[in-house]
């Protein structure tokens, strides 16, 4: 009998998409044709063994392949599945498949099965004797069909890992592991969870003293495997690297740049054979979080050839270790196994594995040991998610990989409809929450993650460095079909611009977008086909210190809900007119500012929200400040009046300025750029964009005039 069981199959596409929106300048989307949904085939015969494969096009719009093999088969060549039995991807030169090997102790196995070593000699709950670290293939286990979508999926293999330390009993550590693919990536999510706390038969905290090394394997990554592997590199709290190629145990390195995010990855040099096809090829692993959230990298052991010592270093010192007799650091302690332990019988062995420290599994708490003084705990459970990296060595894509969880963490979410999702299970199949970091990152599957109201979202996903490229995003709380989706106030088409799948079992709906991401403002819409749109052109004007007139453009056989947010409070509906204007009286004060948004309301349904828009009651003197009007002394007090005005409402409080703006004051270049960063720091936070001011910055060497001025008073209101 299987011993699978088949849990969500997405729906296909049901309904046409059709939109109604302006321009975009924040979505870089890549010029390609439609792209075919993710192909799924179940029960296929892949190297002697029954498999999965899954087809689905990648980042360059390029086919990718995955086969992983069921875990509950007879054993072939010791193996019982539960991997990555090939892997195909795109070169100049055509389709490299990547493939078992027949060779090391991972021949015939594949790619990302369970391994853990216990821990050193002496320690609490070390191995004394037997097998310390057996090869999950070695088990058989089930597996499940998770969701299968338009364009994800997500395969789970399970087993009860068997552990033989101590060695009074065998025991066994239950484990789960998801494979997530997603059509517009390149590199398949691999998540794994440890089940400590259910281990078996009398495994209580403490019995356990071991590290993680899953996902563990070999595959020729040049679809050759005979080819000698050029170098290896990894990062934990730095980056090491071999400088000489090929890599061997008496290879130069170097250990001294600092490193966020853990990876480690090896590779053959170019050119690429153009017949062949061999040659310029990497694999690695990058982890989806930091190092500081995520503990990741082990040979820091205090007793026995601590790497630890050699951060910061290079080659020149040495490796610190006598009984070591080579340039390398010592072979066993290896941060990760990328082919240490096969350098002294050649450097063909493409096999690479994860790594954790000692403890990582079993104890209340194990030490770190990498300068910060962390004790993270080895139990109840034990989860992580990696980035299965495999791709021409030229292209650097663990290196990109690496950098898009950096970008990752320098983002913020925000929402006027819907909400982000700001905790979630610490893992595969874990009943406990953890705090995302940052709010709205579902680590656990690479994804960005909000929820929606009513089936719409009105969201903004601010970049505060560099790009993040093709991001997958979860919205939860979702039940309706395939919507119409927009970035920037543009339409986007499905199966070009976006890639969609819906999880009804699971109240999801997913989507790559293909493009990249940059700045602050970067508006994301979904809404339900039918649908209103949004009202535009949003606009406030001061009557007086007492009232603040509202205009939009009008929406067709429409209503209107007005909402404003105060001071101190979050947006409250104030009305709801029949026309396109509103004249707010009713408890403003003055010198303070406001922000307000519109909804349109017709049979139909009722729209998102409009863009939000600043009103303030701050009056001005000069109101505009028109050219060649020179700017006194109280047009800066009273800019100043309505910036802070603004802060307020941001919850950042009012600053002080540079020079009491006395009359006689000469304005100065100092005066504009700090009202002009005042205001910016509010507008970010009430999802307003900011910067594209004239000149600078900063104004240093540039003459103040009344355009100057302007700009900062059209950002008020």
């Amino acid at each position: 009998m299987s011993t699978h069981f088949h849990i969500d199959m997405t729906l296909s596409l049901q309904r046409s998409i059709a939109f109604a929106f302006l321009s975009i300048s924040v979505l870089a989307v890549s010029a390609v044709g439609q792209v075919p949904p993710m192909s799924i085939e179940h029960d296929v015969t892949v190297d002697s063994e029954l498999s999965d494969r899954f087809t689905w096009r990648d980042s360059s719009n390029q086919p990718r392949v995955a086969v992983l093999a069921h875990n509950d088969i007879a054993p072939f060549n010791n193996s019982r599945g539960g991997a990555l039995r090939q892997f195909k991807y795109q070169t100049p030169v055509g389709t490299r498949t990547a493939n078992v090997t027949n060779y090391g102790n991972g021949g015939y196995a594949g790619f990302g099965y369970v391994v853990s070593h216990s821990s050193y000699p002496g320690a609490p709950g070390a191995c004394i004797g037997m097998d310390d670290s057996p090869l999950g293939y070695q088990f058989a286990g089930t597996w499940v069909r998770v969701f299968e979508g338009r364009h994800h999926a997500i395969f789970r293999f399970t087993q009860n890992y068997q552990r033989y330390c101590p060695p009074d009993q065998v025991r066994t550590i239950p484990v789960t592991m998801d494979w997530i693919l997603s059509t517009g990536r390149d590199n398949p999510v691999y998540a794994i969870t440890w089940n400590v706390d259910q281990a078996g038969p009398n495994a209580p905290e403490g019995t356990f003293n071991d590290d993680s090394r899953a996902p563990y394997g070999e595959l020729n990554i040049d679809g050759d495997g005979g080819t000698a592997l050029d170098g290896v590199a990894w990062g934990d709290r730095y980056k090491f690297t071999t400088t000489t190629s090929p890599v061997l145990l008496n290879s130069d390195w170097t250990y001294n740049v600092v490193n966020t995010i853990p990876y480690v990855k090896e590779w053959i040099n170019g050119p690429l054979e153009m017949v062949t096809n061999k040659k310029d090829a990497t694999m690695g692993l990058v982890q989806t979080q930091t190092m500081s959230q995520q503990d990741a990298g082990g040979g820091r052991n205090p007793d026995y050839h601590d790497i630890h010592v050699l951060w910061n270093t290079t080659s020149a010192t040495g490796n610190g270790y006598a009984d070591c007799a080579y340039k390398m650091p010592c072979q066993n302690e290896w941060a990760y196994q990328a082919d240490a332990d096969s350098l002294d019988m050649g450097n063909n062995n493409a096999r690479l594995t994860w790594g954790t420290q000692f403890g990582f599994i079993g104890p209340h708490t194990y030490n770190a040991n990498d300068g910060t003084g962390a004790m993270p705990p080895g139990y109840p459970k034990k989860s992580y998610s990696v980035y299965v990296v495999l791709g021409t060595h030229t292209s650097l894509p663990v290196e990109a990989q690496v950098t898009h969880v950096e970008t990752i963490q320098s983002l913020t979410l925000s929402t006027m409809t819907g909400s982000v999702v700001t905790t979630g299970p610490a893992g595969v199949t874990r009943p406990d929450n953890v705090t995302y970091a940052p709010p709205g990152y579902n680590h656990v599957y690479g994804a960005l993650a909000f929820n929606a109201s009513s089936n719409q979202l009105d969201a903004n996903i601010a970049v505060g460095a560099g790009t993040l490229t093709k991001p997958l995003i979860i919205v939860g709380n979702y039940t309706a079909g395939y919507p119409q989706i927009s970035v920037g106030g543009v339409s986007l088409t499905a199966d070009v611009d976006y890639f969609a799948s819906l999880r009804p079992a699971a109240n999801e709906l997913w989507f790559t977008l293909n493009g990249n991401l940059t700045g602050g403002i970067n508006r994301l819409v979904i809404t339900q086909p039918g649908s209103p749109a949004a009202p535009t052109g949003l606009s406030t004007s001061t009557i007086n210190s007492g009232r603040i007139d509202l205009n939009w453009n009008a929406v067709g056989g429409a209503t209107y809900q007005v909402d404003r947010k105060s001071p101190g409070g979050d947006y409250v509906q104030i009305a709801a007119p029949g026309t396109n204007s509103l004249s707010d009286t009713a408890g403003l004060n003055p010198n303070s500012a406001y922000i307000y948004r519109v909804r349109a309301v017709t049979m139909t349904g009722t729209s998102l929200n409009s863009s939000p828009r600043l009103g303030t009651t701050v009056l001005f003197t000069n109101n505009p400040i028109v050219a060649g009007l020179v700017v006194r002394a109280y047009d800066l007090a009273e800019t100043r009046t309505a910036v802070n005005a603004v802060r307020v409402l941001a919850g950042l409080g009012s600053l002080g300025f540079t020079d009491v703006p006395a009359v006689g004051l000469s304005i100065k270049g100092i005066h504009v750029t700090e009202l002009r960063d005042a205001l910016d720091a509010a507008r970010m936070p009430l999802g307003l964009s900011t910067g594209g001011y004239t000149d600078g910055p900063p104004l240093n060497g540039f003459v103040v005039n009344a355009l100057h001025f302007q700009e900062l008073r059209d950002r008020v209101k």
